[in-house]
């Protein structure tokens, strides 16, 4: 159970940007195109790192018109929040005692897979023992994100089925976000709305590359958002496995 919530923990990204501002002219919605894929092998497993990291590193090229890309990771409240909860007229959460006694809330999903991950939350008290002390209703802001990576697992039939992190990590070891991320703001005067065009390489460290997906044939297919919350078009990598693209 410890060995499975360090490899949620451990889907971490970063990014690295080239960028170009120019006077061309680009659409507002930004554009992106798929450029490479390479896998890179951690260091060796050492008495005080047991488990490193492997990183896959996706790089894409983007346009922007208006030049509005990049989320600060303080840029926490709304559109870019990442939960929703939601309040009574006296102030009060809608919480799992509401779904179970108030007529019209009994609809909202039980505390079990995926829900218990994707929809409520417990909150503890700040005991030694932490005990459960509510459990609120949210629902995910997927703004929240503006780098989006779905992974795709080729399966017996040849056809590639999305990997779900919500059924894949169950509560208590909730991965809701999966690859998802953010990247900086590129521009450092957003009022200038200027046109960019460059690339982003998207890293994501985890020692869980290899122990979940080995050999296995994989696709991504990734998007990015703006800061007025345009959705890029979707781009897919060709299909690959760890070894193929190993560097």
């Amino acid at each position: 159970m410890r060995f499975i919530r360090s490899l949620v923990g451990m889907v971490v990204l970063a990014v690295a940007f080239s960028a170009c501002f120019k006077a061309a002219e680009f659409p507002i919605v930004p554009e992106i195109e798929y450029n490479n894929v390479i896998f890179r092998k951690g260091p060796a497993p050492t008495k005080d790192v047991p488990s490193p990291a492997d990183t896959l590193i996706l790089t894409i090229n983007f346009k922007d018109g208006d030049g509005d890309l990049g989320l600060d990771a303080s840029e926490t409240g709304i559109p870019y929040n990442d939960k929703y909860y939601y309040l009574f007229k006296d102030g009060s959460f809608l919480n799992y005692k509401a779904k179970r006694t108030i007529a019209g809330f009994d609809t909202l999903p039980d505390f079990v897979t995926p829900y218990n991950c994707t929809n409520w939350e417990q909150i503890r008290d700040q005991s030694p023992q932490p005990k459960v002390i509510d459990t609120l209703y949210f629902t995910l802001n997927p703004d929240h994100f503006n780098f989006v990576a779905d992974i795709y697992v080729q399966q017996a039939d040849q056809s590639f089925a999305l990997y779900d992190w919500k059924t894949e990590f169950i509560f208590p070891n909730c991965n809701v976000s999966g690859f998802n991320g953010r990247f900086p703001i590129l521009s450092k005067d957003l009022t200038q709305k200027t046109a960019q065009e460059g690339t982003i390489r998207y890293a994501i460290p985890s020692p869980a590359w290899t122990i979940f997906f080995s050999i296995k044939l994989l696709k991504l297919k990734v998007s990015i958002r703006d800061r007025a919350l345009h959705q890029s078009n979707v781009v897919e990598t060709p299909p690959f496995t760890l070894q193929s693209v190993r560097k």
